[in-house]
């Protein structure tokens, strides 16, 4: 196992980058953007967690654990901290704006004043699964016995990851229920999301400390993939066709363990196979943590200034996309990455690393 796999670097920019263009499509109620919404509920960030599990295996195991807890605590709680104390509350005025003004944007928008932590949630979800990382590292055995297991019954090993996806949201959904009843329904969407993904954390984490999880993850059985497409293609016609919100989210709910399984081993594989990148690539991967921790106050601040246009659910998607990525793409370039104090707010970081991608 080499010491960093490049390709994991690009393919955690690309997919925490992408949040960006799926919060666009969530602007607006029409089909085809609550298709490219769901496509992504389906993929995207199981692949990120599992991405991130991995390095979190790869990284606690070259430092003392307590050295690997506060490094980590940093580099999630503190661009927490801002985005809770900042970025959210501006966030939030800009939406009360908006939403005053009579028939903004087809009368729509993905967030609401109960959402206190917005886009935020991963990082809470990622702060609270190092005590998982912690314990992992203890369990030696029962993660060589997983292992062991996945080699000797494949189809059953994905067969039970499915499983335990999908009686985490559902458990997580009857969970939110309780909440919204008691007056907290905000944290029904926190608690399905850490749930749900924790497992492909611990994924993540089991490939890279044992060969046969990774293995599995990077060849599994070819009848996965044929399972993933039918469930895609179920789950996203439902979007296009069945109006029960419940219904839809059930089907959700079945599909996206394995669709999620299937798209992330097809970016490890892609992410172990990858030599040579692009210069924009290594910085599109420096800067996605700046990204994402901007995009939603910035998307919102193009909408308030473009508002006067009068523009449409696509000339929306077209402009705000592409200006929202440029203006915070070249933001982390030339101030972010060269001061200390920002470095550390927006991305956890007390000095700069050093560009991480071979460039060819």
């Amino acid at each position: 196992m080499p010491d960093r796999i490049y390709g994991m670097d690009v393919w955690r920019g690309a997919l925490l980058t992408a949040g960006l263009i799926v919060h666009c499509a969530a602007l607006s109620d029409i089909t085809v953007f609550n298709m490219i919404e769901d496509a992504s509920h389906l993929c995207r960030m199981e692949a990120f967690f599992a991405i991130s599990g991995f390095f979190a295996a790869m990284t606690i195991g070259k430092a003392a654990p307590a050295v690997w807890i506060r490094r980590r605590l940093v580099m999630l709680l503190v661009p927490l901290a801002v985005g809770l104390a900042l970025v959210v509350p501006a966030s939030h005025l800009l939406i009360a704006d908006l939403t005053q003004r009579h028939g903004f944007m087809w009368g729509y928008l993905p967030w609401h004043p109960g959402d206190w932590h917005m886009h935020m949630w991963f990082l809470i979800a990622l702060a609270s699964y190092v005590p998982v990382t912690v314990a992992l590292r203890s369990q030696d055995q029962r993660i060589e016995a997983l292992g062991r297991f996945a080699a000797r019954r494949p189809l059953w090993a994905v067969a039970a990851l499915w499983t335990a996806g999908a009686a985490a949201s559902l458990a997580a959904w009857v969970a939110g229920k309780a909440l919204t009843v008691v007056g907290v329904p905000s944290l029904t969407f926190l608690l399905h999301q850490t749930a749900y993904f924790c497992l492909f954390y611990a994924m993540g984490h089991a490939a890279f400390r044992v060969q046969a999880v990774r293995s599995l993850l990077l060849s599994p059985p070819r009848i996965v993939y044929v399972a993933a497409l039918i469930a895609a293609v179920l789950d996203l016609s439902a979007v296009a066709t069945i109006s029960d919100g419940k219904l839809r989210a059930l089907i959700l709910f079945l599909s996206r363990p394995i669709v999620g399984f299937a798209v992330t081993s097809l970016v490890f594989r892609s992410a172990f196979s990858l030599r040579h990148c692009h210069q924009w690539q290594a910085d599109l991967s420096s800067a996605s943590y700046t990204i994402y921790l901007l995009h939603v106050p910035t998307i919102l601040a193009l909408l308030w200034l473009l508002y006067p246009t009068g523009l449409g659910p696509w000339q929306a998607m077209a402009v705000i996309a592409p200006v929202a990525l440029l203006v915070l793409y070249f933001f982390h370039l030339v101030v972010v990455r060269r001061s200390g104090l920002l470095l550390l707010l927006l991305n956890g970081r007390q000095k700069a690393v050093p560009r991480p991608l071979p460039v060819g």
